[in-house]
């Protein structure tokens, strides 16, 4: 088993940082701060649409927040994760402001961080190479609350680096190698992070053919504006305003965001409308769906006059369903939904053809989670409204998260959203498209 101790990494640039003797909390900020390089780097460039920009920042940075996971000091670890869940978390409670409990925000913030301050303990509790390695291996696959976007995977999200397992192990243990080790195990890490590149699919596919006849939408609508009973006629207005502009430039489908329309449209008047549009071009919405006692957040699709549905399969952790006791969580719902319970979930993930594009469906936090993965689809049309969240990092984070899976999973995300930008990712290192609105 191999151990670290402070004085045998002097002058080791990194290594002799990490293990200063006297290792406090200001210590474990700037070892946060370096850590989130890969998040907040890509961050910036994907705000300006230069996806080569977030690939030199994180194929930097992210193999640098590797060997701080593996060399950090134990006694930073709680502080450390602390700061690191603070500064990818600080949004989670941010919906709060469009209800009584806002109050609560800074609590919020502060118990997310402690739970991964905990976690992080945890995983960083042994100074020692196999189970640092192994550790962060391991961390994909906790999800406090059904919280899943800890995915560390993501910092490699823009990289020229693998993201497959094995290219992910190849680039842990070569990072490890190259720091701890000299002469031939140094070299033998060199071999692996070699190994660990993506030599193929920088130029991508030619995704403007997935555009060519697609209307992709991006609404500006706040989120204290969306809900309010007097203002659905406006937000009606402007949504049949998007419908008539993609029809009028000869679009065969157009994509309007997450609960475009912010009520149960099957129990509208407005199906007829949109039945009736839908001769002329495809409509693909979210919107809320009411059935008995139950009410879905779901995808509708309306073409030649008929509709389908597909409800939203995984609800969001405190957003439609809160993992908390009943005692707990009734106080919540009555507070947002106006009752005891949250927004039901569907059964299973459905499949369309519309215009020939074969597609599956997904919703917001969907996107983000590999079980809508698991069939390969070729396509995904997306849809999201993030003004619960903004401005925050939240939608810069949920690229990074669709970007992985787009990787994995070989699939091209169509990404409509309200309050953040709209976009279609590639399944290739580069080749993503801005939506321009």
């Amino acid at each position: 088993m191999v151990y670290f101790q402070g004085h045998k990494h002097k002058g080791q640039g990194i290594l002799s940082w990490l293990y200063r003797s006297q290792f406090s909390i200001i210590n474990a900020f700037f070892a946060a701060v370096i850590f989130l390089i890969p998040v907040y780097g890509a961050m910036l460039f994907l705000a300006q649409d230069l996806s080569v920009g977030a690939l030199v920042v994180q194929s930097i940075f992210a193999p640098i927040a590797i060997a701080i996971w593996l060399y950090l000091p134990k006694k930073a670890s709680f502080w450390f994760g602390f700061l690191v869940g603070l500064g990818l978390f600080y949004w989670v409670g941010l919906s709060l402001r469009f209800s009584m409990l806002g109050f609560l925000i800074p609590f919020v913030m502060v118990l997310v961080a402690l739970v991964y301050g905990v976690i992080f303990y945890c995983l960083l509790f042994y100074q020692n190479l196999v189970f640092r390695i192994a550790s962060l291996l391991l961390m994909g696959y906790i999800h406090p609350f059904g919280f899943d976007w800890l995915t560390f995977k993501m910092f490699f999200s823009y990289s020229i680096f693998g993201i497959d397992n094995w290219s992910f192990f190849c680039l842990i243990l070569g990072v490890g190698l190259v720091l701890r080790f000299r002469r031939y195990y140094k070299l033998l890490g060199v071999g692996l992070l070699v190994m660990a590149v993506s030599w193929s699919g920088y130029k991508g596919q030619d995704m403007a053919l997935a555009l060519e006849d697609i209307a992709v939408t991006s609404t500006h609508v706040n989120q204290d504006f969306k809900w309010q009973s007097q203002n659905i006629e406006q937000i009606i207005g402007g949504n049949l305003e998007h419908i008539y502009q993609a029809i009028a430039k000869g679009k065969k489908i157009i994509i309007l965001p997450e609960t475009a329309f912010p009520f149960a449209l099957n129990q509208s008047d407005l199906m007829g409308t949109l039945k009736n549009l839908s001769y002329s071009i495809t409509i693909i919405t979210g919107a809320l769906r009411a059935q008995d006692k139950d009410v879905y957040n779901s995808t509708y699709i309306f073409e030649k006059g008929k509709f389908s549905y597909a409800d939203k399969v995984i609800l969001a952790p405190f957003g439609e369903e809160i993992p908390l006791p009943d005692f707990l969580a009734k106080p919540i719902y009555r507070e947002f939904f106006g009752g005891e319970m949250g927004l039901s979930a569907g059964r299973e993930f459905k499949h369309f053809i519309a215009e020939g594009l074969e597609f599956t469906p997904a919703i917001c936090y969907e996107g983000t989670s590999e079980r809508t993965y698991a069939h390969h689809p070729k396509y995904m049309i997306l849809m999201s409204n993030n003004g619960w969240f903004v401005p925050s990092i939240e939608p810069f984070l949920q690229r990074l998260l669709i970007k992985y899976y787009a990787r994995a999973y070989g699939t091209i995300v169509i990404h409509s959203a309200n309050q953040s930008s709209a976009y279609v990712v590639s399944p290739n290192i580069l080749g993503d498209i801005a939506i321009k609105s």
